[in-house]
């Protein structure tokens, strides 16, 4: 039977849950709660990720640890064939949505997920739960955007609370050398210019 994560550890990626296994998974795409609502991945595969990453990963729940023990980082999604990029695509092409996704057909085909150089992820407390970040994991809003936090909260659009809580998982990412998405406060990734995905392999499977 042929296994995708099999494809991954040929390709050199590491299984993120390898290197700690506090870190929680929930692959979102392998279920309906999604920003499409469907299953896109049909055969199960670990958190892989090109090993820079994987690391820094790795070092963000090491710190986050420190300030919580009992708090553990969660993985939504990682490398992604660009099978599933395309299938996303058309799903949102042609509407606002499709700034969300990126395009698995363009010069530097897909996003940073289809080359192993991204991550999904978020924090869940001692219970599982998730801490609330104001926005869901695919929720495409303005609420899901970096960089105006603090003006949402003092306008009363993010709950102090909310706004603490991305704080963390911005210090806990930013000290370990990961930058999130502009769009997406759950997105991380090493690398940021769109060349940068000559230095790694396209999962086109």
């Amino acid at each position: 039977v042929y296994k995708r994560q099999d494809k991954f550890k040929t390709l050199g990626f590491l299984d993120i849950q390898s290197l700690d296994g506090s870190i929680k998974s929930n692959l979102k795409y392998a279920t309906t709660d999604n920003f499409v609502g469907e299953i896109l991945y049909h055969e199960p595969f670990g958190i892989y990720a090109e090993p820079r990453l994987a690391h820094a990963i790795a070092a963000v729940s090491r710190d986050l640890h420190k300030l919580h023990a009992d708090w553990n980082l969660i993985i939504y999604d990682a490398a992604r064939p660009v099978s599933v990029q395309q299938n996303m695509f058309e799903k949102v092409k042609g509407t606002p949505m499709e700034r969300y996704v990126a395009n698995p057909y363009g010069e530097f085909r897909g996003g940073f997920h289809n080359y192993g150089m991204a991550v999904d992820m978020s924090i869940v407390d001692a219970t599982g739960e998730p801490i609330d970040m104001g926005s869901n994991f695919d929720e495409f809003c303005e609420m899901s955007h970096v960089g105006k936090e603090y003006e949402m909260m003092t306008t009363g659009i993010l709950l102090p609370k909310c706004y603490a809580n991305r704080m963390l998982l911005y210090a806990l990412t930013s000290a370990n050398g990961l930058y999130p998405y502009p769009y997406e406060w759950w997105h991380y990734q090493v690398d940021l210019k769109e060349e940068d995905k000559n230095k790694f392999i396209l999962l086109n499977f």
